[in-house]
């Protein structure tokens, strides 16, 4: 009996001694089961998995902001704006490309077109330092030429162009002084000059102009010049200094030419006039000359020559009496003769008037 209790005892030792290590050794296994448990169940994942998807949402949508913002300031038509639309219908990935690298490429094939196009409308200045730019291909030359150099550039190519017109423009014209005030002033007053002020200097000289015209011109050319000049635009006045005012000299000087014909042809009715009444009084003179002159032909021919006969041979006589106061000439015989003859003659011709009275 009593063996059977001790084989008893050591049979419960030697049961407890076996079954002490797997129970030591399984205790510590549960207590990592328990520990690392919690840490694979699905309840603990889904927290740490659920923020990383709400900071990919809020990225992408700060990128389509991104993006959109560079659409509103894009030209429609250029590799940004069509880059950028591409980037919005895409991927979230096709986003961030396009807000890391493609935007730079697509800025730059932008700045080159412009640059060409620059280069194609600029003057000579313009020109070289867009080429100098192009032929070194890179995005910061571009961007340089674009900010400084093109400018700069220009101011020469503009300075060139206002000398050209201080050359051309009349000295003391409002174009000449606006562009002498130009070329004295800033980039910016030679680029506006340029734009704008000549061509508002050119209509206040065109103005000038057109009023001395008026003032020294015929009725037409006064016509149309006032009339240009009071419609307010200045193509007008361009017109009639173009053309306007020798068509109207045209028309003055037809009227002057048929003002002259129509004084001239007076002028010749009046000669002609005169000439009729001039040889009317000459005809009239003429004939009373004639009279004039046949009265002094009969005069002549019977009083005159007589009386100049007379007068020789009185003359004579008195010569002869002369003489013979002095002594006898070798004429006195003759003249005693010729007084005779007279004598006689003069009483023949008395007898005969008596004859004819006492008969009556």
């Amino acid at each position: 009996m009593g063996v059977r209790v001790k084989l008893s005892r050591i049979s419960s030792v030697v049961a407890a001694a076996a079954i002490a290590p797997a129970v030591l050794f399984a205790s510590p296994a549960v207590a990592a089961d328990a520990a690392t448990a919690p840490a694979n169940s699905a309840p603990d994942t889904a927290p740490d998995a659920k923020p990383d998807t709400q900071s990919n949402v809020k990225a992408d949508d700060d990128n389509r902001v991104a993006i959109l913002r560079i659409i509103n300031k894009s030209k429609p038509g250029s590799s940004v704006y069509e880059a950028a639309q591409a980037a919005m219908n895409g991927s979230a990935k096709d986003r961030v490309r396009f807000l890391k690298e493609g935007h730079e490429r697509a800025q730059f094939a932008d700045d080159t077109l412009r640059t060409v196009q620059i280069s194609s409308i600029g003057g000579k200045a313009v020109r070289r330092a867009a080429h100098e730019a192009l032929m070194k291909d890179t995005h910061e030359a571009i961007r340089e030429f674009l900010k400084i150099c093109q400018y700069t550039a220009r101011d020469e190519d503009n300075r060139v162009e206002i000398g050209r017109i201080i050359h051309t423009a009349k000295r003391g014209s409002v174009l000449y002084d606006r562009a002498q005030e130009a070329m004295d002033g800033s980039p910016e007053d030679r680029t506006r000059f340029l734009e704008s002020g000549q061509h508002r200097a050119r209509q206040i000289d065109d103005r000038i102009v057109a009023s001395r015209i008026v003032a020294s011109g015929g009725l037409h050319v006064r016509e149309a010049g006032i009339k240009a000049l009071r419609s307010g635009k200045a193509e007008d006045v361009r017109r009639f200094l173009d053309v306007g005012q020798y068509e109207a000299r045209q028309l003055d000087g037809a009227e002057a030419a048929k003002n002259k014909g129509d004084k001239d042809k007076d002028h010749e009715n009046a000669k002609e006039g005169q000439e009729s009444k001039d040889g009317k009084a000459t005809g009239g003179e003429k004939q009373k000359q004639g009279d004039t002159n046949g009265a002094k032909g009969a005069m002549d021919s019977n009083g005159t020559t007589g009386a100049k006969r007379a007068i020789a041979t009185s003359s004579t006589n008195s010569s002869d009496a002369q003489l013979a106061a002095t002594g006898v000439g070798s004429a006195t015989p003759w003249a005693i003769g010729g007084t005779a003859v007279t004598l006689t003659a003069g009483a023949g011709l008395i007898l005969a008037s008596r004859r004819r009275a006492s008969q009556d």
